[in-house]
């Protein structure tokens, strides 16, 4: 349901810009938009809803179907605001500008990707939500995922794409795992945190190094976005001893790796001829 359009313009290079826009103006149509987006929400929310709205019981309550035009509506919204985040710079001496810090103040990230939790999460809405923040970490002018607000809901979103996916829901994750990895190896600052919030949410203590593995040895597209990415970390690990300590103590990378190898070898010509 969100970021559908503006995720896939990025794709193509959208030339959209906000140059000459009053920054004051972004801000107050950033808040009006979040406003509508939780007012049709909520109105659908089983945890405020005591109608119709309602599907399932206790724990497990559910969003009710949301009619198509409001559908319609919150994804606008979202595409809109999300535009609008992306495009913003930084305020003076490297702050966040006003609408990151509204996004930071209010968790509008954390709510919308709990909010779809509440909702059926399909695959279709895990490809939308995972070019969501290709888009942002991405294009964004200002560093996000220096926010843990920012941050641990995409943690929380690679943490439910993990185990059984369909290859689209798998083709877009290790994208977006490979742009995190080179994002890392450029900016070992956001490091920790990574591991922090990986923490967070009860997760091995590296989460996207996790995620990788079970995808380089595939063949293909996916396969080689992986091998890239586990480059990026292996870099991050020559310098890093907590990278390279959680690796080699906490990973089956090792023997993964050690096995493989003697696969190879002994497919290999020469290893026969020495033998």
């Amino acid at each position: 349901m969100m970021a559908s359009v503006v995720a896939s313009g990025s794709r193509d290079k959208q030339s959209l810009t906000l140059n000459g826009v009053d920054p004051e103006t972004c801000m107050i149509v950033f808040k009006n938009h979040w406003a509508q987006v939780v007012k049709i929400l909520e109105k659908h929310d089983p945890l405020r809803s005591t109608g119709g709205g309602l599907v399932g019981s206790g724990s497990g309550l559910r969003f009710g179907p949301i009619p198509g035009d409001e559908a319609s509506a919150v994804q606008n919204y979202v595409e809109h605001m999300l535009f609008l985040l992306m495009e913003e710079d930084s305020g003076q001496a490297g702050a966040m500008g006003p609408i990151l810090e509204f996004v930071v103040m209010e968790n509008v990230m954390e709510k919308l990707f709990l909010w779809s939790l509440r909702r059926e999460f399909t695959d279709d809405m895990k490809i939308e939500q995972l070019k969501m923040y290709e888009m942002l970490v991405g294009q964004s002018r200002q560093p996000l995922l220096h926010h843990k607000p920012v941050l641990r809901p995409l943690m929380m979103l690679l943490s439910s794409c993990s185990g059984a996916t369909t290859p689209a829901v798998e083709a877009e994750l290790v994208i977006l795992l490979n742009q995190l990895c080179s994002i890392l190896a450029k900016d070992p600052s956001v490091l920790e945190l990574f591991f922090h919030t990986s923490e967070d949410q009860g997760a091995a203590n590296f989460l996207i190094f996790s995620l990788l593995i079970p995808f380089i040895h595939r063949e293909g597209t996916v396969g080689q976005q992986a091998r890239d990415a586990l480059l990026f970390i292996m870099s991050l690990s020559a310098e890093n001893h907590v990278v390279a300590n959680h690796i080699a103590e906490n990973t089956y990378f090792c023997p993964v790796s050690i096995c493989y190898l003697k696969v190879f070898l002994f497919q290999c010509p020469v290893f026969h001829v020495i033998t």
